[in-house]
């Protein structure tokens, strides 16, 4: 029978892949061969690979087992999307790897009504390890950010709110009895705590009006729901929790649109943040708030779309609320496959502030419903709408009670690239 510790050491890196780190730590107390063996950092490369998902070690400044001991097994598990737990507001947090450290991004919608322009992302903290091997975990958060050379300004607030500077905070994962995992986040610095009192003429509350306006034409609609936003979110600014969030599948066959995250209008509301995706037996597509607002809050089903009921109209039906209704309950045309090129108007008298986005033909449409309600969420209801497929990367929904229209984008697959 052949002795284990004569076989040649690549031959045993094959074998110790299929351990455990508990075994290997047992291993490497039986001699010091096999103590070698494990220590070689091809084993712990391909650990980091299979386990984690990690790829590059450039900037590190380590080797494989220093990083998985001591920053993959800890932290390794946060690397994805997380669905902030913040009122009605919710929020999107990407973690991700790059050069030399663990990264936390908030994703945030983009500012003012462009709803085509990208998601915004803000750095929040920053995992990494020092010169002499120890985890650090740091805030760098932000947002908004430090104002351009010139400006007028608190020159004492300014060197509090610099971009880039770092600030210790607290970076843990606890388990809820509900929703599983719990990512919680919080800054200890003092300095970094703004108070209600004030706040309104402080610069960081300024310059983050700012930023989310942006000179946008629409701004006096905006204004309020704005401001209200920004005292919640700049008072909670050193507290953050987050839940796990499972983005929805890439590919599903004979389905009028593919599956992903989207941005979408909400009136005065601004742009939100929403995952679309489908029921098992693709008779029904749904469409979720990520991020919200005080009348439909995060994590709430902003609208869905009968897949069963597909509509086939002419221009001359869409031209008011009128024609619209009096089209009959279950009107489609003969069609081959799930899409059918057909004209899209928006009717008379239909809000539409994002006329130079909407195509005059749309590839889909179907009833839905979408949800309404008053503030602070209150007698939600769904209202009758027509879901509209214009290509893959844009949909809208006809709110035939509200007499309004809404369209969506595509977060493109190059803005979530890790």
């Amino acid at each position: 029978m052949t002795d284990i510790l004569s076989l040649p050491p690549e031959i045993l890196n094959r074998i110790l892949d299929y351990l455990p780190l508990r075994e290997l730590s047992s291993v490497c107390l039986t001699c010091k061969k096999l103590r070698d063996v494990v220590y070689v950092d091809s084993v712990w490369q391909k650990k980091c690979k299979q386990e984690y998902n990690f790829k590059s070690i450039e900037g590190w400044n380590v080797n494989y087992r220093t990083l998985y001991s001591k920053v993959l097994r800890p932290y390794g598990d946060l690397v994805g999307f997380w669905r902030r737990d913040f009122r009605c507001y919710g929020g999107l947090l990407q973690v991700k790897y790059d050069k030399g450290c663990i990264k936390g991004l908030e994703v945030l919608a983009p500012a003012s009504s462009r709803v085509d322009r990208p998601l915004r992302k803000k750095d929040m903290f920053i995992i990494s390890m020092t010169s002499s091997e120890n985890v650090q975990v740091v805030s760098v958060h932000s947002f908004p950010e430090k104002k351009e050379e010139g400006e007028d300004g608190d020159e004492e607030e300014e060197l509090e709110e610099g971009k880039g500077e770092q600030r210790p905070c607290l970076l843990r994962v606890e388990q809820d009895e509900i929703e599983g995992r719990v990512l919680e986040y919080k800054v200890t610095d003092a300095n970094f705590i703004l108070q209600k009192e004030g706040l309104i003429n402080h610069p960081v509350f300024r310059r983050w009006i700012a930023e989310e306006l942006e000179d946008d034409p629409y701004a006096e609609m905006y204004l309020n729901c704005v401001l209200r936003k920004g005292v919640t979110y700049l008072l909670s600014r050193q507290e953050y929790r987050w839940f796990p969030l499972e983005l929805p599948s890439k590919y599903r066959v004979n389905v009028p649109i593919q599956p992903g995250l989207f941005k979408g209008t909400y009136s005065a509301h601004g742009i939100e943040i929403l995952s679309l995706d489908y029921n098992d037996d693709l008779t029904e597509v749904t469409v979720t708030k990520i991020t919200g607002d005080p009348n439909v809050p995060a994590s709430e089903i902003s609208l869905f779309g009968d897949l069963t009921s597909p509509l086939v109209l002419t221009a001359e039906q869409q031209e008011n609320l009128d024609s619209l209704t009096a089209v009959p309950e279950h009107h489609a045309m003969e069609q081959s496959g799930s899409t059918v090129r057909q004209p899209f108007r928006i009717p008379e008298h239909f809000s539409d502030r994002d006329n130079r986005y909407i195509p005059e033909f749309c590839t889909f449409r179907c009833r839905a419903k979408g949800r309404i309600a008053g503030h602070s969420f209150m007698t939600p209801c769904f209202s009758k709408g027509h879901f509209i497929v214009f290509d893959e990367s844009k949909f809208g929904m006809v709110w035939l009670e509200l007499t309004a229209f809404s369209i969506y984008f595509r977060v493109d697959e190059n803005e979530l690239k890790d």
